[in-house]
């Protein structure tokens, strides 16, 4: 049976059948995931230079007496920050995985043993090497290559949210200029009316920040996201197409 080759291959390498040299799907090349994010993090962030120097964002940063813009900026830079260190985690196992194949159609043999931090798909490939433990281990290979990206699609949506969060106080400092009409007499008008435009501009600038931030970080996770879908996919081609059938080879 298959279940009592692979435990007898446990600790040893194995040989490679020459019936599996399938072609792996198209993945990332070394480095791939952390360019794109270079690429799409450098844009937005010349963007945020030319509005700085266009004095964008000093308006927005005066105009905004809440200074929730503010907080979304440097929340927005953080995940900025986080999306990269992601990206290098991704183009490491990437990288990781093209090491593992090439070594194993070069060689006829694998060595099932993590090579560092970032050899997801060794260790699920040594996961294979427990009996009915493969569902656990494509668990664990989905877990490394997805999970932290709930964190930043989180941090994505508190961006909106607080754009929102912004809206609303905007709003309350519009009504409160507008309750106090009751009292004040018409010389009183002007400064009403700064109040009111204070409130106005709150709410606009904090809901433009937050739309834009939201949107720029999105689309960071979504390249992080299908990065890992690449690495889950090309790890399941590898294992199934001509890791397993090699094995399945020499149980017959």
């Amino acid at each position: 049976m298959l279940s009592s080759s692979i435990t007898k291959s446990r600790e040893t390498v194995l040989q490679a059948d020459p019936r599996t040299t399938h072609t792996l799907p198209l993945g990332d090349v070394r480095g791939a995931s952390f360019l794109r994010w270079l690429m799409l993090s450098g844009l937005c962030l010349f963007g945020l230079h030319v509005a700085w120097t266009l004095g964008l964002v000093q308006r927005v940063l005066v105009t905004d007496l809440t200074q929730i813009s503010a907080v979304i900026l440097l929340i927005y830079l953080g995940g900025v920050i986080w999306g990269g260190w992601r990206a290098s985690q991704l183009s490491a196992a990437h990288h990781a995985l093209a090491q593992l194949r090439t070594g194993f159609l070069r060689s006829g043999r694998i060595d099932a043993t993590p090579k560092g931090p970032q050899d997801w798909a060794g260790e699920y490939c040594a996961g294979l090497l427990v009996p009915d433990s493969d569902r656990a281990a494509r668990e664990i290979l989905i877990e490394r290559a997805r999970g932290a990206h709930e964190a930043g699609w989180f941090v994505s949506s508190l961006l909106l949210k607080l754009g929102l969060l912004g809206t609303i106080v905007g709003f309350v400092f519009m009504l409160g200029a507008i309750d106090a009409l009751k009292t004040l007499t018409y010389a009183d008008l002007p400064q009403m009316l700064g109040r009111m435009g204070s409130g106005m501009g709150v709410s606009l600038y904090t809901t433009l920040v937050g739309l834009l931030a939201n949107l720029a970080l999105g689309m960071q996770n979504l390249q992080l996201d299908r990065s890992a879908e690449r690495l889950v996919a090309a790890t399941l081609h590898f294992s199934e197409r001509e890791l397993l059938p090699s094995l399945a080879s020499r149980s017959a």
